[in-house]
């Protein structure tokens, strides 16, 4: 079904993506969106650098190269991007609170009734407090229910938030962090019977990290742990393998450039996220994509993939023995092998890629200026499996 228009009648001629800070999670999908429309203007308007957390991470971002990247702007940089062109630029926000340039901006844009989008993971709805986040969004949040062009909804618990916000469920598109691929490294056969099971992000108790040791508790004969990032809980997740008597590797964090080589050498990515701060998971996009098959939480957004069971496997959060028997499952139906690998990394890049994700763009944009059907969501398979 066609939506009305709701942009503007002329014709698109520059897009600004307002973001709270530079990232490698969106720099190659604004340059693949840049490279599909070289007549249009793209701009990244990053309220500041990547952060020192971040950077300690391992993030990185290349300079941009068909489009530009404006960092920390004050309020008359801000106001003259917004009302140079107003009615052939669309403005695409990320997140609508707490960051200064995205709040400046914001409101220039309601002033002068620009069109934008909102291009957003879920607010934690979990708990007391989460129900006052819906309270507070039910209160302040009236004009982007009737003015936003559409809802971009990251995450598997992306939709549901904001149609629990009183968005429109015609405005709500799913959405996602398109990343490229990771640098292709050779599958590395194991040498042993035992399956490789590893784990790459933060080692805090929020992404489960406890739970992934305890659920090969066990095990010692068939599993081999690989742990890659730093944090709090490192000392306690190696004991607990010691304990354990599990075979482990702490490999500490390791840079964007080599987490190919990290893929290639485990059968399993396991994200036991128990929040659902956990907006997308980007480690799973690019694990999918190396051909890693994957068991993750519903709070984790990549987790609505796994719906899928050629990706992988969705299990409840805090809980050990459903990961144990995932684990099982997985290794039974013979998910390691190169050609399931193979298979597997195929169909990721075709819905995951950071070019996926500027072709999924540019549909939305043609839905929304009424030149075609709604597109389908980005991870269905439909056209790639028949």
């Amino acid at each position: 079904m066609k939506p009305k228009k709701t942009l503007k009648n002329n014709q698109i001629e520059k897009i600004i993506f307002w973001d709270p800070c530079l990232s490698p999670h969106k720099a190659i999908f604004f340059e693949s969106f840049a490279s599909l429309n070289p007549n249009l203007e793209i701009v990244c308007c990053a309220d500041q650098t990547i952060p020192d957390s971040r950077k300690k991470m391992g993030w990185t971002v290349s300079e941009p190269i068909k489009y530009k990247n404006i960092i920390s702007p004050d309020k008359k940089t801000i106001t003259s991007l917004i009302t140079e062109s107003p009615s052939t630029t669309l403005h695409v926000f990320s997140g609508i609170r707490w960051i200064p340039t995205i709040i400046i901006a914001l409101e220039i844009v309601k002033n002068i009734r620009a069109p934008y989008i909102i291009m957003s993971e879920p607010r934690v709805i979990d708990g007391f407090t989460g129900k006052l986040r819906l309270i507070q969004s039910w209160l302040t949040e009236r004009y982007h229910r009737q003015n936003a062009a559409a809802i971009l909804a990251i995450g598997r618990n992306g939709p549901p938030w904001f149609i629990a916000s009183g968005y429109s469920k015609s405005r709500v598109l799913p959405f996602a962090y398109f990343v490229p691929p990771p640098l292709a490294t050779p599958y590395k056969q194991c040498n042993t019977d035992k399956t490789r099971v590893g784990y790459l992000g933060r080692l805090i108790k929020m992404k489960g990290v406890l739970d992934v040791v305890n659920s090969v508790s066990g095990m010692n004969d068939k599993i081999a742990l690989d742990f890659a990032g730093n944090g709090p809980e490192e000392d306690v997740l190696k004991s607990m393998c010691i304990s354990a008597g599990i075979e482990h590797t702490f490999r500490g964090v390791i840079p964007i450039t080599e987490t190919g080589n990290f893929f290639s050498n485990i059968d399993i990515l396991i994200l036991a996220s128990t929040s659902k701060d956990d907006g997308w998971g980007v480690v799973i996009s690019e694990a999918l994509m190396a051909g890693v098959t994957v068991i993750a939480t519903p709070m984790v957004g990549a987790s609505i993939l796994l719906d899928n069971s050629l990706f992988g496997r969705c299990v409840p959060a805090h809980n050990p023995e459903a990961i144990k028997s995932a684990i099982y499952d997985l290794i039974k139906s013979d998910e390691f092998t190169p050609k399931k690998r193979e298979a597997r990394a195929y169909l990721a890049n075709k819905i995951l890629s950071a070019h996926a994700g500027a072709v999924y763009f540019m549909k939305i944009i043609d839905w929304l200026e009424g030149r075609s059907e709604r597109p389908q969501d980005f991870y269905s398979l439909t056209e790639y499996i028949n």
